[in-house]
């Protein structure tokens, strides 16, 4: 194994291995599936085992020096979120600290993952949360909720959707049919089979004008009018034309788009910056946003492009 700290998991041959910060293969492939990067110092990773003619899929993580631990007990297993992961074990999800100990015990039907120091659990059919040390502190009486962001949490009750504050006082009892998590301090809401923008309070502050619309990041939003998105700023107004097949949100300057070359192509992903000018070309088929500097790329073979459009991994080496 490399002495260089592993970056990136990678897939060849149906099973899944690790390169290093020099783009060499640190760990071959072995596991049948990993978590997509490394979050909080972790990386899940999984095989399958035989156990009296039983298959079973086994859970475990690795960390950045190549350490890793498997528990038999476990169903599955997430990512890392404020320092903790979710776990399921006899069919009730826990959580896992840094030291892979239990901190909250398995007794939830259901589970989000923690944000905010808050996550939404389920006990026989409604959601609360519960804070780091499983104490429930908004107690389970909503049909399902979102995790909380900019201190709202977007909850169901009756089939329609309200946001609650960290107290779990209805705030904002807009009665949409769909909605957003906040983000940036605007969340998108559906009302009459449009979608329009509201602030922290409730607020109206972009109309209901859209087909499809989804959150701000990076100071812009992907919308969509009859079939074709475009990107608008927090106040609304136009930014990058109408344009492409489907627009994702922006990560690292970058936003990931997808364009049709004619009426019978599939369309293919590239990039562009915040001007809507072309950074990296669509030519790929299906490829992620930019986590990191490095984009994957999930064709034939996984690989990986830098923010030059670059595929960093040679396959031929190995």
């Amino acid at each position: 194994m490399s002495n260089k700290e592993l970056i990136l998991p990678i897939l060849k041959d149906g099973k899944y291995g690790f390169i290093d910060s020099d783009f060499n293969m640190a760990i071959k492939p072995k596991y049948n599936y990993v978590s997509s990067r490394f979050k909080e110092g972790y990386c899940i990773i999984t095989y399958i085992k035989k156990i009296r003619n039983n298959t079973k899929w086994i859970f475990g993580y690795i960390d950045k020096e190549g350490n890793t631990n498997f528990f038999l007990q476990l169903e599955s297993a997430s990512q890392f979120y404020e320092g903790l992961s979710k776990v399921r074990i006899d069919g009730k999800y826990g959580f896992l600290n840094y030291s892979l100990k239990e901190e909250i015990k398995p007794i939830y039907k259901s589970a989000l993952n923690f944000n905010e120091n808050l996550c939404g659990v389920r006990i026989n059919k409604k959601w609360g949360f519960i804070n780091h040390k499983g104490v429930m502190v908004i107690n389970p009486m909503f049909s399902y909720v979102n995790n909380f962001y900019n201190g709202r949490a977007l909850v169901e009750i009756k089939n329609r959707y309200s946001y609650i504050n960290k107290k779990g006082e209805i705030v904002i009892d807009g009665d949409y049919i769909m909605g957003s998590d906040f983000s940036e301090n605007l969340a998108s809401v559906r009302k009459n089979n449009k979608w329009g923008y509201i602030d922290r309070n409730g607020k109206l502050v972009i109309d209901y004008f859209y087909d499809k619309a989804k959150n701000f990041k990076e100071g812009l939003a992907p919308v969509c009018i009859d079939n074709k998105w475009g990107y608008i700023d927090s106040q609304g107004n136009l930014v990058i034309d109408f344009q492409y097949e489907y627009a994702c949100c922006f990560n690292e300057g970058m936003g990931r788009v997808n364009i049709k070359s004619n009426k019978s192509s599939q369309g293919q992903w590239g990039f562009i910056n915040k001007q809507g000018e072309v950074l990296i070309k669509p030519t790929f088929k299906s490829i992620s946003d930019f986590i990191e500097g490095y984009a994957q790329v999930n064709e034939s073979k996984n690989n990986y492009i830098d923010k030059s459009g670059n595929l960093i991994l040679n396959f031929k080496i190995w």
